[in-house]
């Protein structure tokens, strides 16, 4: 784990280091100037929505974090705190995320709290909660952009998080919609952004 997150930030560093060099580098060596026009609106529609992505998603987690630790606050659990920053930490992975955060507070409601009605109420709430933010607030936030199939996408998480583990996992959804943006703007490809668009 360790060394996939020092490998990933190393990579980030270098690549925010370089800058534009590499789209230099590709609008240099493109041949015809309808080329080169692609490649830079390819790059520049990768940078707005990849920030736009990331930032919706930073705000939405810390919401759906401030909610669980609330609602676990409500609930009796002990920590609520560390609750709401696991949730919204852990639902940066898609699917993967909301079952570990649902398993790990069912086992800690399992052994602290009396009654098997406030035990199932503790992943009942966090399963609630999650379905709220998945169906009802990110659609709402990002829109139908970066929307991506979530078969395609479970299978891309299962790839990169086997090849990097957590940092894969991480990066999953934004590398897909990076190959669904090239493929958009490439005719040739257009059948693969469709089977990957939602």
């Amino acid at each position: 784990f360790i060394v996939g997150i020092g490998t990933v930030l190393i990579l980030l560093f270098f690549l925010l280091a370089s800058g534009d060099l590499f789209l230099r580098k590709l609008v240099t060596v493109l041949p015809r100037f309808e080329d080169k026009k692609t490649a830079v609106e390819i790059s520049r529609q990768i940078e707005r929505d990849i920030s736009t992505y990331l930032f919706s998603i930073c705000l939405i987690n810390a919401f759906f974090g401030t909610a669980i630790g609330t609602a676990m606050y409500f609930l009796g659990m002990p920590n609520p705190l560390l609750w709401g920053v696991m949730a919204g930490l852990l639902h940066f992975i898609p699917f993967l995320g909301a079952v570990v955060g649902i398993s790990i507070v069912t086992l800690v409601a399992a052994m602290t709290l009396d009654t098997i009605g406030s035990i199932l109420l503790v992943p009942a709430s966090y399963l609630g909660l999650n379905l709220l933010e998945e169906y009802l607030c990110v659609p709402l936030v990002i829109g139908r952009r970066l929307m991506l199939n979530p078969v395609v996408l479970f299978i891309w998480l299962i790839f990169w998080g086997w090849l990097w583990s957590v940092p894969g996992a991480l990066m999953a959804v934004p590398l897909l919609a990076i190959v669904k943006i090239v493929c958009d703007h490439i005719k040739p490809l257009a059948a693969i952004a469709e089977f990957i668009g939602d």
